[in-house]
C-alpha cells in the first residue's frame, strides 16, 4: 500500500513580477516501509518536494494522498495534526535546543502530543538508548559531537512512533565514518521497524544503500 501518492505536483514561487517554476509535474508513489533516496544537484527541487511531502509547504497544483487520505482539501490545523502525529523530521543542522538536555530535546515533541510527563521521559530514554545515546541523556547539544547530535535528532524524530521519517541531508555535515554510522541506524530502523523513510542526499554512497533512488533535475523527477 502506498503511504505517499503525488500526482502532477507543481510548485511556483512568485518573486516580484517573475514566476519561478520549482516543481514541474512530479509523480511519486512511496510504499509503506520503503527506504527512498531523493538525489540531484542543488536547486533541482529536492527540498521543496520534501517540504510538500511533510506539509511544511503546499503545492501550486496537482494531487496529494497521504496514507490513503486526500490532503488537498485539509486546512492548516488538519495538516499540522497529521504532521505532528505521523511524521518525524531530521535535518542536516540537527535543530536541537542548546539549553535543553538530550533527554529534554527528545521529550519536547511529546509535549505537543499531550503525552503525560512520566511517559514522555520513559519514551525519550528508550529512543536515546535505541540510537546509542543512553550514556549522554543529561548532556546538552554543545557538549556533543556532530554525530551524537544527529543521533539525538533521530531519537527525537522517533519518539512519537511516526509512520514516516523525512530526512533532509542527514549526513551532510558529518565525516564519512560518522555518516556511515548514522546511515546504519536508518537501515536498521527501516529493516526492523518498517518505518517508511524518504531521504534527500547528495551522497552517492548513501543513495546506493537505499532500496530505491529517484533523481530530481530542473523540477522534474526521474526514477533510477
Amino acid at each position: 500500500m502506498a503511504l505517499i501518492e503525488l500526482s502532477s505536483i507543481t510548485k511556483t514561487y512568485h518573486i516580484g513580477e517573475m514566476d519561478v517554476d520549482v516543481l514541474k509535474g512530479v509523480d511519486l508513489s512511496v510504499e509503506a516501509g520503503e527506504l527512498l533516496a531523493i538525489m540531484g544537484e542543488s536547486g533541482g527541487g529536492k527540498s521543496t518536494l520534501m517540504n510538500i511531502i511533510g506539509f511544511l509547504d503546499s503545492p501550486s497544483g496537482g494531487a496529494y494522498k497521504f496514507d490513503g487520505e486526500d490532503v488537498d482539501h485539509l486546512d492548516d490545523n488538519d495538516l499540522a495534526r497529521i504532521r505532528n502525529q505521523k511524521i518525524g523530521f531530521i535535518f542536516q543542522q540537527f535543530n536541537l535546543l542548546p539549553r535543553l538536555t538530550a533527554l529534554e530535546n527528545v521529550s519536547l515533541p511529546l509535549v505537543y502530543r499531550g503525552v503525560p510527563s512520566h511517559q514522555r521521559e520513559k519514551l525519550a530514554e528508550q529512543m536515546l538508548k535505541r540510537v546509542g545515546m543512553g550514556d549522554r541523556m543529561t548532556h546538552h547539544p554543545p557538549e556533543l559531537s556532530g554525530g551524537q547530535q544527529q543521533r539525538v535528532a533521530i531519537a527525537r524524530a522517533l519518539s512519537g512512533s511516526p509512520s514516516l521519517i523525512l530526512a533532509d541531508e542527514p549526513t551532510g555535515a558529518l565525516d564519512s565514518q560518522v555518516s556511515q554510522e548514522i546511515m546504519d541506524i536508518f537501515l536498521d530502523l527501516n529493516r526492523e521497524k518498517k518505518i517508511t523513510t524518504v531521504m534527500v542526499t547528495h551522497d552517492p554512497k548513501v543513495g546506493r544503500q537505499c532500496r530505491r533512488t529517484v533523481r530530481m533535475a530542473d523540477g522534474c523527477l526521474v526514477e533510477v
